[in-house]
């Protein structure tokens, strides 16, 4: 054996002297039992006096080891030496004389050997040096006080690939330690310095010259299994970090608690008295006693005894034997989904927050009886951390549900988050000191607005178009159907509804009105329908009747086809356009923060408010809302263009226009909590909303020509520095080839509460090559 502890100051002496004198002490004892053993134990000591007088050398060891084995028989009684984990050793080495029956099983089964676990056992005295026989000397010898322990683990790998945990600790008892005549005497002066510079091994050797100390007799090693105690600590671990890796890892430490190594996991949830898959905050669980995709009634799940264990008392229910629950049950859903997978036993566990069961943890494993009431027990450790991590993730999973509905309903944009952060902040500050606060509204003041629409134009007459087209459909089809059934069977009321039909015809054709759809929807819940269900009982006409109705849509029970395209090809604007000016606002939100919110109509509106008390931080300048400015150009004519080069992809070509609003006074916008969107604050300000609302449909002063047109972008402003700034910029977008060379000025009819309006009215070239960077003032020289 390698000798593996570098000894330092200290000579290293076998000796079971001190263990001579502690059974004379115990000899004397009032302890029946001690006497006893004391007394055969110094009998040995009588018998074999050069145990205790002197040292013994390694091969005086080996000579008498019998003799030594039965002196340690006191110390490693028989009847527990397969179940402790002890060494004998020599005093501050690595050379052991005597080993307890399971850490020899334990050496057989590991991939290491008593020298490699001695490496890993004293590695700081190998790699460096150990502060723990300087503490025994300063402790033992001079009465002082020190604590430099550091606990020692082990970790020992087994020939099976699996990894036992170890907490090793040192017994001293049978020890003493001495100075030679060059020990350096450690005063309290001298233990200042060492304590001050305790890392500096070479201030421990300037006190602790080489043999200046002696440790005689020998030492025992104590190691305790903890790896139990160490898996329940990840399993802790991971409830604390949940993801996919750290359930796979927890399913992994359950396996470990348990010793069953193709123990599987499952859960499913509880609602309203059914059992379904688990909620999001536990997804990466599948069921194990439900099959995909099921839902089960939970008095329908099991037995009456599992059912009211689990739903009534939300105790745990046991199957130890599942095949045994199957035939004395007749069989239910819990039993044959296990036994399917080829599972003999089953543990379900219900899970209770606040006094509601959420979710039930399933445990199954393959083999009858491996999961029973008796190793249950340590579930008992396991189940507070379980609880409290289910409570936390259904805590989570609901304030991320409301942090999406936030989102996705009542959004807080992000450049106007941090306003409402700092309200809810102080709310939360006031309401913790015991007040009772109220949040503030939140209003930004002295913002420019900037307001820009695609819409389609003719929107309802394309509408309109549709609906008379499918209504005609119809109609025709349903008087195709009357006609064929008075060829079998004449009737004047069939003639009626005949006639009728060719009145709707006619009204579809020449003076289609707004309740035409619901007066023809009306005729055919009333009068139509009936008769053909009536029709199918008498066998009249019934192939021409399905197959009429097949063409018919299952959930508006009417025809649907030119509306669908009507509606599909809205909805894909609608979609196009805003992903399209959703990620060309990320660029413009780096330019400068500013307050953006759009809405969906025949297309797509969008408002933009900037100014310093939009900020929380940066420096607000013209120059930033002459950018906004330019960017909304750019990005209008992008949009355009690029509806118009996917248009192909739709059910119908419908014309698309373009208007942008320029209003150059200040507003100020408020929140409104009641509807949870910002609004115009003001008398004054409500002028701005007007105008937005009646530019839409204006004419052009003493014409009845639409300001809006199919290919142009038109720009509404009231002002002559307006005009010029954007000349200027419609100048620069000709060079950059995104718009025509025509570039008209028009007046706009007198609008209710607004005059003297006026636009910029300019071709839209749907052939440009988008340029990925934004344009900015510094491309072009703004005319003052």
């Amino acid at each position: 054996m390698q000798t593996l502890i570098k000894k330092g100051p200290f000579e290293s002496k076998l000796s079971f002297r001190l263990l001579k004198e502690k059974f004379e002490e115990l000899s004397v004892s009032n302890n029946p039992v001690a006497q006893f053993q004391s007394n055969q134990a110094l009998e040995l000591f009588k018998k074999h006096p050069f145990l205790a007088n002197g040292e013994l050398s390694l091969s005086e060891c080996e000579s008498h080891r019998v003799v030594i084995e039965q002196l340690m028989g006191y110390l490693f009684p028989v009847a527990l030496t397969t179940n402790e984990i002890k060494t004998a050793i020599y005093p501050l080495t690595n050379f052991t004389f005597y080993t307890s029956a399971r850490l020899v099983n334990i050496l057989k089964n590991s991939i290491y050997n008593l020298d490699e676990i001695f490496k890993m056992l004293f590695k700081d005295h190998i790699d460096g040096y150990d502060l723990i026989p300087y503490a025994v000397i300063l402790n033992s010898y001079y009465q002082y006080n020190i604590d430099l322990d550091r606990p020692k683990t082990l970790k020992i790998a087994n020939k099976d690939g699996s990894i036992r945990n170890y907490r090793v600790t040192f017994n001293a008892d049978f020890m003493e330690i001495y100075p030679n005549e060059n020990a350096i005497e450690i005063t309290p002066d001298v233990l200042d310095e060492l304590l001050t510079d305790a890392n500096n091994k070479d201030v421990w050797k300037q006190y602790f010259p080489d043999n200046s100390w002696t440790v005689e007799g020998f030492g025992i090693v104590t190691m305790t299994d903890t790896t139990l105690d160490e898996t329940i600590d990840n399993f802790k671990t991971h409830l604390i970090q949940p993801n996919n890796e750290s359930f796979f890892s927890l399913k992994e430490n359950i396996r470990h608690i348990f010793g069953i190594p193709d123990l599987e996991l499952g859960s499913y949830s509880f609602e309203h008295n059914k059992l379904i898959p688990p909620h999001p905050y536990d997804n990466n669980f599948k069921m194990l006693s439900i099959e995909k995709g099921d839902s089960v009634d939970c008095k329908g799940y099991a037995c009456d005894k599992v059912y009211r264990q689990l739903f009534v008392e939300n105790k745990p229910a046991i199957l130890s034997n599942i095949e045994r629950y199957d035939e004395l049950t007749k069989g239910n859903t819990l039993s044959k989904t296990l036994l399917k997978q080829g599972f003999k036993s089953a543990v379900l566990i219900p899970i209770v927050i606040d006094g509601n069961l959420q979710f039930v943890i399933e445990m199954a494993t393959y083999k009858t009886n491996q999961l029973n009431a008796i190793n249950m027990v340590k579930m008992e450790t396991l189940m507070p951390f379980i609880l409290s991590y289910s409570a936390r993730s259904i805590t989570e999973f609901k304030n991320e549900v409301s942090a999406v509905i936030q989102q996705e309903c009542t959004s807080i944009h992000p450049s106007v988050e941090w306003r409402f952060e700092e309200e809810a902040s102080k709310f939360i500050q006031k309401r913790n000191t015991g007040e009772n606060p109220s949040f503030n509204e939140i209003v930004f003041k002295d913002v420019l607005p900037l307001y820009g629409q695609i819409d389609i134009i003719g929107s309802s007459e394309a509408r309109n178009k549709a609906i008379q087209s499918d209504l005609k459909e119809q109609l025709t089809q349903t008087k195709n159907l009357l006609n064929a059934c008075l060829e079998e069977k004449k009737s004047p009321y069939y003639e009626q509804l005949t006639y009728q039909i060719d009145k709707f015809i006619y009204e579809l054709d020449e003076e289609f009105q707004t309740n035409t759809e619901q007066e023809v929807n009306r005729f055919f819940n009333i009068q139509i329908f009936p008769l053909l269900e009536h029709l199918l009982t008498t066998n009249i006409n019934v192939e021409g009747i399905k197959a009429f109705k097949a063409t018919l849509d299952s959930e508006l029970k009417t025809y649907y086809k030119a509306r669908k395209e009507y509606d599909d090809t809205v909805d894909l604007t609608n979609k196009k356009l805003s992903c399209f000016i959703d990620k060309q606002q990320e660029l413009a939100q780096a330019m400068f923060p500013h307050f953006f919110e759009k809405f969906k109509t025949d297309g797509v509106e969008h408002n933009l408010y900037i100014g310093q008390s939009i900020t929380q931080n940066k420096t607000f300048h013209l120059t930033d809302l002459y950018n906004l400015r330019l960017w909304q150009l750019q990005v209008v004519c992008e949009m355009e263009a690029m509806y118009y080069n996917e248009q192909k992809e739709f059910p119908l070509q419908l014309d698309v226009a373009s208007l942008i609003l320029v209003y150059d006074v200040p507003l100020t916008i408020r929140y409104r909590m009641d509807e949870k969107q910002f609004d115009v604050d003001g008398a004054y300000n409500v002028r701005y909303e007007m105008i937005k609302k009646r530019i839409d449909k204006a004419l052009i002063k003493n014409t009845n020509e639409r300001l809006r047109q199919p290919n142009k972008l038109s720009v509404v402003y009231s002002s002559n520095e307006i005009e010029r700034e954007y000349l200027n910029y419609f100048e620069f977008l000709q060079s950059k080839n995104y718009i025509g060379k025509n570039i008209e000025i028009v007046e706009i009819e007198e609008l209710q509460g607004a005059s003297g309006i006026k636009a910029i009215r300019v071709d839209i070239n749907y052939k440009l090559n988008k340029i990925e960077n934004l344009f900015n003032v510094n491309d072009l020289e703004i005319i003052e």
